[in-house]
């Protein structure tokens, strides 16, 4: 795969139709336990490709997909493919959101085995959808109506249409919510779903498209005063739009509690003239990052206004950071050499401790679920060649499931490494880093009493 990143943005022209096997129609077979009746076995389907059955479109969005015979309906998480429109939709049962991270998870990983150049952006950045009904939203025009711009109610401000006034989906809000558009990013929160208005000038007019877009939360500190930084970024532009909240439940908490439930909004985009532009949802897999910072920030005393101001002050003349090349938390392909291995994982190191993982998720906003895959595959790249690591991490190679205990993973390193030096293949390794692995494996071994003789042999999990 490319080295950049699935969760980074890349120069996303038009997307091509993606034709990986992530994509492909899937059947699964299921056992369905019900209460008082025997269990089921039943055929399920995980992925529906509706240009390779367009009949199963209909089914799959009116909730008729997986009901069983008896009108009972199989609640299971699957995607939704429509390679034509450029729809990529994991579908969440609405019982099931708390699967919600474990199946993002199983996607970003099988999307790590395929080519970067095979997968889209469309693929890459795909969506999120709550049941069947979720779905519909997306991707159904029966479900959407057409909205007269001139049968809003009026505001204190002229809101005339742009030349190009999109489809909006029962997206517009009351219309006196805009009366703060003027300021960088105004969120708005009704009825529990949040709103970002955002005024672009001619020179970013082309910026914050839905296909461009990301939404960050950061974590900035001040004299001692929390402040959440939400942050609009499209980096193929180099845009970016700000909103400070006050954690405080009695100031922005609710703000910050919708999205630790569900890390998504309705983005408004207005011109210089307040004329609307576009309106889009835009979703990121921040759910995690958002509860943590709720917790992180939930025992701060409350300050003044006088501090809050200068607080938010001074986060703002400090742009809090956006770098995507700040960390090692991208989700690539595997490493091809001993050389690319051993410096990702000396970079890992430098991030290994409680306070740079707590600073790449809450303050450089990476995904929890990025974090976690990104840290496993490269500890499974070291493990391919037998590279030393510390202590730390070798518990937590353990943790990932590479291997049965510390002891077996150091037996398996060693023998990787012998492996490696021994071969006619290069490895990209000068004789200094040999020499520093060495002596790196035999103070592992000291520690776990292993041994490099060649009877000893451990198996090693290196599958993803």
């Amino acid at each position: 795969m490319a080295d950049d990143s699935l969760m980074q943005t890349p120069d996303r022209g038009p997307s091509h139709p993606y034709e990986g096997p992530s994509g492909r129609t899937r059947i699964e077979h299921v056992r369905v336990f019900r209460p008082g009746r025997d269990p089921l076995e039943v055929e399920v389907f995980r992925v529906v490709n509706v240009g390779e059955h367009p009949d199963l479109r209909a089914p799959a969005l009116n909730g008729e997909l997986h009901r069983l015979d008896d009108g009972e309906r199989v609640e299971v998480p699957f995607l939704y493919h429509d390679p034509t429109a450029c729809q990529f939709v994991l579908v969440i049962p609405e019982g099931a959101r708390g699967r919600e991270l474990s199946e993002r998870a199983k996607l970003l990983d099988s999307l790590m085995e395929e080519s970067g150049d095979d997968v889209p952006a469309y693929v890459r950045h795909f969506t999120i959808a709550y049941g069947h009904d979720g779905l519909a939203q997306q991707v159904d025009d029966r479900r959407v109506m057409e909205v007269d711009v001139h049968e809003l109610e009026p505001v204190d401000m002229d809101l005339t249409p742009a030349g190009y006034f999109p489809r909006l989906a029962a997206l517009l809000p009351e219309a006196g919510f805009t009366r703060h558009a003027f300021e960088e990013l105004v969120p708005v929160l009704a009825d529990e779903a949040l709103w970002l208005f955002v005024r672009v000038d001619a020179e970013d007019h082309d910026a914050f498209t839905e296909s461009t877009s990301d939404l960050l939360l950061q974590l900035e500190t001040f004299d001692q005063v929390p402040v959440c930084v939400l942050t609009l970024l499209d980096d193929h532009a180099g845009a970016a739009r700000r909103t400070y909240l006050n954690p405080a439940p009695s100031a922005d908490g609710p703000i910050l509690e919708t999205l630790s439930r569900d890390f998504k909004a309705t983005v408004m985009i207005l011109d210089h003239a307040q004329r609307l532009l576009r309106a889009y949802r835009l979703e990121a897999p921040r759910t995690a990052n958002a509860k943590m910072m709720l917790e992180h920030t939930a025992l701060e005393p409350a300050c003044s206004k006088e501090r809050w101001i200068a607080a938010v002050e001074a986060c703002r003349a400090s742009s809090p950071s956006t770098l995507v090349d700040a960390h090692p938390f991208f989700l690539q392909d595997e490493a091809r050499s001993a050389a690319k291995a051993l410096e990702q994982l000396r970079e890992l190191e430098d991030w290994s401790s409680p306070h740079r993982l707590e600073k790449a998720l809450l303050g450089l906003s990476v995904p929890l679920t990025v974090l976690e895959l990104s840290r496993r595959r490269i500890l499974a790249d070291a493990l391919r060649f037998g590279l030393a690591m510390s202590d730390s991490l070798v518990v937590q190679a353990v943790r990932f499931g590479l291997a049965l205990d510390a002891k077996c993973l150091v037996r398996g390193l060693q023998q990787r490494f012998e492996e490696m030096v021994s071969s006619t293949s290069g490895h990209g390794l000068d004789e200094q880093a040999i020499l520093e692995n060495e002596a790196a494996l035999e103070r592992l071994s000291a520690m776990h009493g292993t041994s490099t003789g060649p009877r000893l042999s451990c198996s090693i999990k290196l599958s993803r």
